[in-house]
Order: C-alpha cells, then structure tokens, then sequence
C-alpha cells in the first residue's frame, strides 16, 4: 500500500488531498481562461475573414462593373461609327476589325444585322458570314433598344461564351443590326484574369462567377471544381443581398467561409471564399504559443503548492469560493485574503493570485489583439461595432468619417504589396495625427478606414476630413510622392438613427467624392438624387 495512505485509518493526508486540489484548481481555471480566450478568438477571426471575403467579393464587383463600362463605351463607339456609315452593313467588316481587333477586352466581334445574321466578323472568331448565332441570346439583343449582356451559351466553336451587345442605327435612327464582343469563357479571357488574381492573393482563398441561378459560369480553375457550393445551397444561403457572407459547405462537404455580392447590371454573382481549416490553424499556431509559455508557469506553481500546502483547514473554503468565482468566467481581483496567520496558507493564496493574475493577463491580451488590426495597429472593425453600440445605447450624436486610398489597386500594382501595405500604415499614421484623443479611428477592411467623432455634428467630421486629405497630400508616402484619398461623411442623428445607415449615407459620400474627381472631401448632403 503506498506510503501516502496511513494503513491504521485508510485515509488520504490533508496534505496530499490540499495539493491534489490545488493542482486541480490551476488546472482547471487555466484551461477555463485559455478556453474563453480561445472562443472569442475563433470567434473574431472567423468574422473577420467573413468580412474580408465580403470585401473581396465588392472589389471585384467594382472592377467588373468599371470593365462592363468600358465594353460598353467601346462598343457604343464603334457602332456608332459604323451606323454613320454608307453602304450595306457587309462593307463595315473592315471597320469592326481595324476598331474591335486586338482581343482587348473580347475573344472577337462581330456585327449582326436585324435579322441575326452574321454580317461580318474579326478574323479568329471561327465565324463567318451569313451564320446565325445562338436564336434566344439574338433575339433579346435585338429587342433591346440598349447595350445587352447575354447569359452564357454555346457559341458556334462549342466553346461557352458571353455576348455584350450594342445597338447599331443609320443617320435616320433606323436600327440596322448591333455590334458584339464575344467573351470565351472556356480560354483565358479578361474576367478569368481578375478571378486568377484574386485567388492568388490569400492561401486557400477562391474566388468564381456565378450565374442568377448559382450555376458556375466561371472557374479560374478547373481543378478546385470539388470546392465549390453547390447552386442551390447558394441560393439558399444568399437569397436577398441583406446576407452577404456566412460558413457554408461546398460540395466536398468540407466547410467553407463564404461572401458573396450580386453584380446590379447584368444578375451575376460573385463567390470569394476561404477554407474554414484557415482558422483552425491560426488557432493551432496559437494554442502551441500558450502552451509553451502557460505548461512551465502551471509546473513551477504546483512545485511551490507541494512545499506550502500544510495543514490549511480555514482557508480552504476561502480558495474553493474563488476557484469557483475564476471557473465562472468572472475577474479576480482582490485576493481571499490579504495575511493569514498560517504561514502556508497565505503563501497559498499569493501563489494562486499571481498564476490567476498572469492567466487574466494574458487572456486580456489575447482579447486586445482580437479587437486591434494587425497591420496598421489601429482598432478594427470588431473594436468599431463595440464602440457604436455603446453611443447608440446612450443616444449618442456622432460624426462618421468613411475614407479609402484613391486608385490603391494602382499602388500595388506598381509597387508592390509590400508597399501597399507600407502605405495602409502610412494612412493610418496620418489619421491617428489629425484624429487626436477625442475622436476614433478604426481600420474597416482592405484599403478602407473609419473615423468616429462621438458627439461630433457634420462640421466636425468635415473639418476633420479636410485635415486629413490635406495631410495626405501633402506628405510624401511610402511610393516616394505622395498619395491621396477621398473621403465620405455622415452625422447621427442627422443621416440616420442606426449605424447602418449612417454609415450607408457616408460610403455613398465616399463614392460621390470619388466620381467627382477622388483626393476631396464629399457630405452626406453633397450625394446626387438617385435616378
């Protein structure tokens, strides 16, 4: 019988029993902090790769609706040429070669004429005269009385394409056909670039076209085609455009992190999604970085428990209580007792609040790190939501400021997301200067920050704004000159009661200052009548 156990009684010493639950008591009230930090973690940083795959999802709804533009233009110009012209639509073969060659945005073009017949077409296309394209996608392109973009279909090379059509008309006004650009979405075309781009820019991030029934119409790569999400749970998962991104499963059945946007103009949708195993190995990186430092302090305070823990008796119920207090999520400040007569037990008791206060310490810090960006150091948008909900719970005013880098994609592009990175801290560096104590800055996603005046009028945010886009023009950036931004403003109460829409009513002002020119300041007030 092991000498522990008093053979005449058969019982445990006090001693033993104390230490034993001692070292259950660390135990338990590290693994109950670790765990708390760990979920608000998981938590933060799935809701933060829900947000920037929703931010992925809107830039490249921007850079397909600027593309379509320019389609568009090109196409309104080359047809307009061609209608001004004399003679049958057959002689104009030459013009849309000489203005629509070069596969610039399309794998060909050709020119229909009332009756949907090809009359002329860019050498490659593997159409020719007097050929007929597809009857249903003809038929709503020459209906409409404008530009026309087609759902995919099967061109006459058997390969899947767009048609983006234009409306030819004579002098007279008379519609003589219309001029297309055909896009081959089975090669590499102008779409596929951006979607290549897009999933090479994050480990594991994926991005693809959809169309309004959730059918894929464009996959950068074929071979990742097991993870994507099936039409109808997307359908199911992003009825209206109120939801933007949630955790799905693709057809894998492995769970996927998803933000998803429907382009206006033509019913599309775009996917950007990301492996949920992203967070789990974050989390892995993170557990190992715990353990190692928590395992050697949980060691060294059982070794110091074994040679204090003696005969303690009244202190007991006092340790047990706040064992009880830690295990329930609440803080520890003031420990059981300050002295105690019992050498050991307010030993004891020092012990366990130092290991307590060294645990909630770095649960406190794991808690600021899940609210601040990691990048530019400034609050994130985690921080941002905590803090409006506090104005909003106490009736609040506030200024909102919303403002991003003008042509940020160019920075990168030229120089290099190093310095596209060196550039966010720069903005954020020269907010931080203008904002001082009284008002917050917050990074909200990608090249977009927010500033918050808690009892600021429009004025203020305006003022404020000004400063900061002179600031930035001013001062040379990371690039070697300096880089400009534009920036929306909005006020609650006098934009909106909710954050929502204040914030609507700014990022709207943030894109009227950039069509007005970009590096100015735009209010709420400044923002064009829709329609």
């Amino acid at each position: 019988m092991p000498g522990w156990i008093p053979k005449r009684l058969g019982l445990i010493k006090f001693q033993v029993l104390l230490t034993g639950l001692l070292a259950f008591s660390l135990a338990g009230t590290t693994a109950v902090l670790t765990g708390v930090a760990l979920t608000k973690q998981n938590d933060s940083m799935t809701d933060s790769i829900l947000q920037s795959n929703f931010e992925g999802a809107r830039n490249l709804n921007v850079s397909m609706n600027k593309l379509l533009d320019l389609m568009m233009r090109e196409l309104g110009a080359a047809a307009k040429f061609i209608g001004g012209q004399e003679g049958p639509l057959e002689q104009q073969a030459g013009y849309v070669n000489e203005m629509l060659g070069g596969r610039r945005f399309f794998a060909g073009a050709v020119l229909l004429d009332a009756k949907g017949v090809v009359r002329a077409s860019t050498p490659g296309l593997l159409m020719q005269a007097g050929e007929a394209l597809d009857e249903q996608v003809v038929e709503m392109a020459l209906a409409l009385p404008r530009p026309f973009v087609s759902g995919a279909f099967i061109a006459p090379n058997g390969h899947c394409a767009v048609l983006v059509s234009h409306p030819v008309m004579n002098r007279d006004g008379q519609r003589l056909g219309v001029v297309a650009g055909v896009i081959d979405l089975d090669e590499r075309n102008v779409f596929s670039d951006f979607f290549e781009h897009a999933s090479r820019s994050k480990n594991g991030t994926y991005a693809y076209l959809v169309n309004e029934r959730g059918q894929v119409m464009l996959n950068p790569d074929d071979q990742r085609s097991g993870e994507l999400i099936a039409p109808e749970v997307l359908r199911q998962t992003f009825p209206n455009e109120d939801i933007r991104y949630a955790a799905v499963r693709n057809t894998e059945g492995r769970e996927v992190l998803a933000g998803y946007l429907t382009i206006p103009k033509i019913g599309w949708g775009i996917v950007f999604q990301s492996p949920a195993e992203v967070v789990d190995e974050a989390l892995g990186v993170l557990i190992k970085a715990q353990l190692a430092w928590i395992l050697p302090l949980f060691v060294l305070m059982l070794l110091v428990s074994l040679g204090i823990a003696r005969k303690l008796a009244a202190p007991f119920a006092a340790l047990t209580a706040a064992a009880r207090q830690i295990s329930a999520g609440e803080r520890m400040v003031d420990p059981p007792f300050t002295r105690h007569w019992n050498y050991e037990a307010h030993h004891l008791a020092k012990a366990m609040m130092w290991a307590v206060g060294a645990l909630q310490h770095q649960a406190d810090r794991m808690s600021e790190q899940a609210r601040t960006d990691g990048l530019t150091g400034l609050a994130n948008r985690v921080c941002l939501e905590e803090r409006v909900a506090d104005m909003e719970t106490g009736n609040q005013p506030y200024a909102l400021l919303v403002l991003d880098i003008d042509h940020f994609k160019s920075v990168n592009d030229v120089y290099g997301h190093q310095t596209g990175d060196e550039a966010l801290v720069h903005l954020a560096r020269m907010i931080s200067l203008e904002a001082g104590g009284e008002s917050f800055a917050f990074r909200f996603g990608g090249e977009e920050f927010v500033v918050l005046l808690p009892g600021g009028g429009l004025e203020d945010g305006l003022d404020l704004a000004e400063r900061i886009r002179s600031r930035m023009e001013h001062t040379v950036s990371p690039t070697g000159r300096p880089i400009t931004v534009s920036i929306g403003a909005a006020a609650c109460p006098r934009h909106g009661e909710t954050f929502g829409e204040v914030f609507e009513r700014a990022d709207q002002a943030l894109y009227q200052a950039k069509r007005s020119g970009r590096n100015r300041t735009a209010a709420a007030e400044e923002l064009l009548p829709v329609g």
